[in-house]
C-alpha cells in the first residue's frame, strides 16, 4: 500500500494564462488584434446589418479561442483568493457608474421579458468573455521576456495595447450597439471611472488566478445599463 501511494501521481496544477510564456507572434497577435478588432467589428456590423457576427469575432474568434490557442487556458478555475478589496473597489466603481448614467441613457422601452433576456443572457456572455480579448493583448507582451529592460519594455506596451482596445471598442463599436449616455454634468466622469473600472479588471484577474471575480463586478456593470435604458440587444442583431 506505501508503494502504491508513494507511485500516485499528484493531481496536475491548472494552468493559468497570466504566468504562460508567450511567442513573437502574439506579439503581433496583440498588436492586430488591439488595432484591428474593433474596425473589424464595425465593418461587420455595417455588413451584414446586425451585431451577431461582430460578437462572434469578439467573444470568439478573437477572444476566447484566441486566448485558449495561444495561452493554454480559459481561467475559470475556483479563484486561488478572493481579492475582497479588489472586488469591493470594482463594485464601488459599479456603483458609481450607475449614478453617472442615472437618468443620463435613453430610455429604449423595449418589453421587460426581453430587458431581462438581455441583461441574464447578453450581460453573461459580455462579462464573461469580453476580456479575453482585452487579457491576451496584455499577457502576450507582458510575458514574452521573464526580467529585465525587455520585461519593462513589454509590460508598457501590454498595457498601452489593452488601454488602446479598451477604449477603442467602446468608441467604435460598441457605441453603436449599445445604449450611449447623454452629456451631462457627469460628463467628465465617464473616462476616468471607465478606465479606473478595466484596471480593477486586471488586477482581480491575476490576484485571483481566475476570471470569477472579474465576471462577477462586469455583469454589476452591464446588469445596470440594461435595466435603465430598458434596452434590448435582440433589435440589434
Amino acid at each position: 500500500m506505501g508503494d502504491s501511494v508513494r507511485g500516485a501521481r499528484r493531481p496536475r496544477a491548472a494552468i493559468f494564462g497570466g504566468e504562460t510564456p508567450t511567442a513573437v507572434l502574439d506579439l503581433a497577435l496583440a498588436v492586430a488584434v488591439a488595432l484591428g478588432l474593433p474596425f473589424l467589428a464595425l465593418g461587420l456590423l455595417r455588413l451584414t446589418g446586425g451585431a451577431l457576427a461582430s460578437l462572434v469575432v469578439y467573444y470568439g474568434l478573437c477572444g476566447a479561442l484566441l486566448y485558449r490557442w495561444r495561452l493554454g487556458a480559459l481561467d475559470y478555475e475556483r479563484p486561488a483568493r478572493w481579492p475582497w478589496g479588489l472586488f469591493a473597489g470594482g463594485v464601488l466603481l459599479a456603483g458609481a457608474i450607475t449614478w453617472r448614467n442615472w437618468g443620463a441613457l435613453p430610455d429604449y422601452a423595449a418589453p421587460p421579458w426581453a430587458v431581462m433576456l438581455t441583461a441574464v443572457v447578453w450581460g453573461g456572455f459580455n462579462a464573461a468573455l469580453e476580456q479575453y480579448s482585452w487579457l491576451y493583448v496584455l499577457v502576450a507582451w507582458r510575458n514574452r521576456w521573464p526580467d529585465g529592460r525587455r520585461r519593462r519594455l513589454g509590460l508598457a506596451v501590454g498595457w498601452l495595447l489593452f488601454l488602446t482596445l479598451v477604449s477603442v471598442v467602446h468608441v467604435v463599436f460598441w457605441a453603436e450597439v449599445l445604449p450611449v449616455a447623454s452629456p451631462g454634468p457627469l460628463s467628465w466622469l465617464t473616462v476616468p471611472l471607465n478606465t479606473l473600472l478595466a484596471l480593477s479588471y486586471v488586477g482581480m484577474y491575476f490576484r485571483a488566478r481566475s476570471f470569477w471575480p472579474t465576471f462577477a463586478v462586469h455583469f454589476l456593470v452591464d446588469l445596470q445599463l440594461v435595466l435603465l435604458a430598458r434596452y434590448s440587444i435582440l433589435g440589434a442583431l
